[in-house]
């Protein structure tokens, strides 16, 4: 089964004005409640993904076998971009792309 790295930006307007850690504190705690999903599913914070006024801004990335999923990487591309994510959203992203393998087709972008 894939490891998944969830990003959760943390840049001013997405940790300030769009409260971001209230998603990384309910990722968190579901994916600590749930045995299949806590040894392949990461949270880290994200630096910005220049798309501030979405915020608060959500990347789900699959992790390579030897990439450890609480770094923060250089940079992102492709599908998993999730824009203006609420808790209802980030709970859904949660299950179906990091814990099903399968991109929110609604909701995803390329980015």
């Amino acid at each position: 089964m894939p490891r998944f790295q969830i990003l959760v930006c943390d840049g001013p307007s997405c940790g300030i004005t769009h409260e971001s850690d209230r998603l990384v504190t309910l990722l968190k705690a579901r994916i600590a409640a749930d045995p299949g999903l806590k040894t392949r599913c990461y949270v880290a914070a994200y630096n910005c993904f220049g798309r501030c006024s979405e915020g608060p801004n959500m990347f789900v990335r699959p992790l390579a076998p030897d990439e450890k999923g609480e770094v923060e990487p250089r940079e992102v591309s492709g599908l998993g971009f999730y824009p203006g994510v609420t808790e209802e959203m980030a709970t859904t992203i949660l299950e179906r792309h990091a814990g099903e393998g399968t991109p929110v087709a609604e909701w995803v972008e390329e980015y």
